[in-house]
């Protein structure tokens, strides 16, 4: 007994507690709905109603600035039907519009009602009041939602004669609106006195096209009214038939429809707009680095009679050429709003051109096709050639001070083409090597070309020194070697070459690039046919030619035996080569020589031709220059004989100017030649130009000189003298002689 008694008297608690633990927590609801408190020996249980009233007393959920509303809260006990509490002081909150009074707080009256007033502030839309009571125990709270509107506005538009068609677009022109044409949409918003509404209202256009992008507005939604009038242009863009349109008028029921008819779109020609990119590489070549793409995309614009571009039209694609595999996806596809339609071209493993042929019913009903072909699309290796590979220095050859200064730059430019002689694509690397000085080691091609800085530094000479190469020879301390072809002389400035081991300050550029070789395609196919197999030009691996005789000469037969000591290869001893194929010896590729390159056939690959690569090449000579005052020199020659000075005879001479190795002057300077003392210079030299070139040798110049002598028994000599930047030098000049006098003293 003692035992369920104890049970049931702790259930009786616990169930008492839960109880009182619910009705603690309160509860709320919107539309009229209200919470209550739990009852004590103080208070009963408190519920909250919540209504709004219009000025008929009427129920209602919307508050305009022309009818405020009247908001009641009913404080009820022990639930919505409960008797009435008065003297509870209710507060009133509200997330739009205004709450009066001004405290948002009012007593409750003898029936139990707190009475507030809700108006329209300028913003529209929904909003939230919240009401709460303060009870011993708790609060209560509850909510009612609501709309903040515009006072009976109306929405339409007015029709030629003046009248107002409420709930109606206005559409111009009404009638069956062509493809891709302009239609004009206009409403008026009228407030309660008919008038054009002075505020600011907002209108929504909805409709199946403009949801798809099949059409637009100019200007777009939203749309916002400060005069009562919106008007804006629905452009068809692909849509076609009855497009049902809405205009929805904000913080309003009111709304205002149309239609508007679209004629089916009528295809009347095609624009071809881009393909990219225009050359593609062959089948299996591409996805290297750089644009070696194996496909392009190719874009055509469909368009009606006024060359209006229209959507939804059927384009059927086809290729002037399939050879070698080529291949056009998607076989169709369906123009965009802006016209424009699209299709992928995939490369074959055959060389050649193709065209994209674009194809749709025409729109005037005879069932003929219209059609249009994109531009030339290349299908080819992506690869440089050696016959279109190009190197070139900015400003031209020669650096100044380069012999005698550190840090003087010079841009090397690489330019790169492949067999159709079309820029090879962006992203193709080039590598670069310099006999002397230092040099950026590799560029990425833009548009088919690309630049690095060479920079002036040691090394300036060959590396293994006098014991090993011997000096190098200058034009006026020659070597045994000296040897000038043009002129009877052992010393000094000379036109030619002075042989190989008389060419200092002389640095040779190497550039290099993953190509093939180039070849003669008589038959205009593209690749290298059986008959073609021996129109090529065979390149052995690169190097760098330091002596310029265009052999690599550690490689050769006589270098590596009794010629070893030669001028040539002892010139030619610190070449160094490329080794492209890693197989630690320099190749001359002509055992046998094939082709060698993406253009043979897969049928030819090791028959004929070879399917690998090579090293296309190109290189410059930069001419390196020291003080012009020290090194330079002028010799004067009548014909192959030196000289000293010039006969009053006539005839002409030529002066021969060069560095101390023979190269001619830098193009910076200028070559003067003045008389003195009665000499004339035939024909005048003044700041004559000395071109720039990478070739060896001295530059010429050539004149004759004149003039008499002005009194006899003169002892004053003429002369002429040779100025080339800060350098001179002068030589006689003979006059022609006075007419015999035999009164002459002299």
């Amino acid at each position: 007994m003692i035992t369920r008694f104890a049970s049931l008297s702790g259930r009786l608690l616990v169930a008492f507690a839960i109880l009182f633990t619910v009705a603690a927590c309160g509860g709320g609801g919107g539309g009229g709905g209200g919470s209550f408190l739990p009852d004590d020996d103080k208070s009963g249980t408190y519920y909250l109603t919540l209504k709004l009233l219009d000025a008929s007393g009427t129920e209602t959920n919307t508050v305009t600035s022309a009818s405020p509303s009247t908001l009641q809260v009913t404080v009820t006990k022990n639930g919505k039907n409960g008797a009435p509490v008065a003297n509870v002081v209710v507060s009133a909150a509200a997330s739009a519009g205004v709450i009066s009074p001004a405290s948002g707080t009012a007593l409750s009256d003898g029936s139990g009602v707190a009475v507030f007033r809700l108006g329209a502030d300028a913003a529209k839309g929904a909003g939230t009041i919240t009401a709460t009571a303060d009870a011993p125990a708790g609060t209560a709270t509850a909510t009612l939602n609501f709309q903040i509107g515009s006072p009976g506005l109306r929405l339409g538009y007015i029709d030629n004669d003046g009248l107002f068609i409420e709930n109606e677009i206005g559409i111009d022109p009404d009638s069956l609106l062509a493809s891709q044409a302009i239609a004009q949409l206009s409403l008026v918003i009228l407030d309660e006195n008919g008038d054009l509404a002075s505020s600011a209202e907002t209108v929504t256009f909805s409709s199946g096209c403009l949801s798809s992008g099949q059409a637009a507005l100019d200007p777009a939604n939203p749309l916002i009214s400060g005069d009562g009038k919106v008007n804006t242009s629905y452009i068809a863009q692909g849509c076609s038939g009855n497009d049902q349109i809405t205009a929805s008028l904000e913080g309003s029921t009111s709304q205002a429809f149309g239609t508007i008819s679209v004629a089916s779109a009528q295809a009347n020609g095609f624009t071809f707009v881009d393909a990219v990119p225009a050359t593609i590489v062959l089948r299996g070549t591409g996805g290297g680095s750089g644009e070696r793409s194996e496909s392009s995309t190719v874009t055509f614009r469909v368009v009606d009679s006024n060359n209006a571009p229209i959507g939804g039209i059927k384009v059927e694609f086809a290729l002037t050429t399939y050879v070698g595999g080529l291949k056009v996806s998607p076989p169709s596809a369906v123009s965009a709003s802006d016209g424009q339609v699209t299709v992928n071209v995939f490369s074959g493993d055959v060389p050649t051109v193709v065209r994209v042929i674009a194809k749709a019913t025409a729109g005037d009903g005879s069932g003929q096709q219209v059609s249009s072909v994109s531009d030339v699309l290349t299908v080819s290796t992506g690869l440089p050639d050696q016959n279109s590979f190009s190197v070139s220095v900015l400003g031209g050859f020669g650096v100044v001070d380069g012999m005698t200064m550190d840090g003087i730059k010079k841009t090397i430019t690489v330019r790169m083409a492949d067999t159709y002689n079309n820029p090879v694509p962006n992203g193709t690397a080039a590598i670069f090597t310099t006999e002397y000085g230092a040099i950026e080691p590799q560029c990425t091609t833009v548009d088919g070309a690309c630049s690095v800085t060479w920079t002036s530094q040691d090394p300036r000479f060959p590396t293994l020194g006098d014991s090993e190469v011997g000096t190098i020879g200058t034009q006026a301390n020659p070597t045994p070697g000296y040897n000038c072809p043009s002129l009877n002389t052992n010393f000094g400035p000379c036109p030619d070459s002075l042989g190989y081991l008389f060419q200092g300050g002389r640095s040779t550029v190497l550039v290099t690039a993953i190509g093939q070789e180039s070849f003669v395609d008589r038959n205009g196919n593209g690749i290298v046919d059986e008959a073609e197999k021996d129109l090529f030009a065979n390149l052995p691996e690169a190097f760098i030619d330091n002596n310029e005789d265009n052999i690599f000469n550690p490689a050769t037969t006589t270098c590596k035996g009794a010629g070893a000591d030669s001028p040539q290869c002892i010139s030619g001893q610190e070449e160094i080569f490329v080794d492209f194929n890693n197989n630690g010896r320099y190749d001359k590729n002509n055992n046998p020589a094939v082709y060698n390159g993406l253009l043979c056939p897969p049928e030819g690959d090791g028959v004929w031709c070879s399917r690998s690569l090579v090293n296309v090449r190109g290189s410059a000579v930069l001419t390196l220059y020291g003080d012009d005052a020290a090194d330079l020199a002028v010799e004067l020659y009548r014909g192959k004989s030196r000289v000293t000075g010039t006969s009053w005879s006539g005839g002409e001479y030529t002066a021969y100017i060069s560095d101390q190795y023979n190269n001619r002057p830098s193009s910076s300077n200028t070559v003067t030649i003045t008389g003195a003392n009665g000499c004339t210079i035939n024909p005048p030299i003044s700041s004559m130009a000395i071109p720039e070139t990478q070739a060896p040798g001295a530059f010429g110049v050539s004149f004759s000189t004149g003039g008499q002598e002005s009194q006899a028994c003169t002892t004053t000599k003429a002369s002429f003298t040779i100025k080339v930047g800060d350098f001179s030098k002068s030589f006689n000049c003979a006059l022609q002689p006075l007419p015999a006098d035999p009164n002459d003293p002299c």
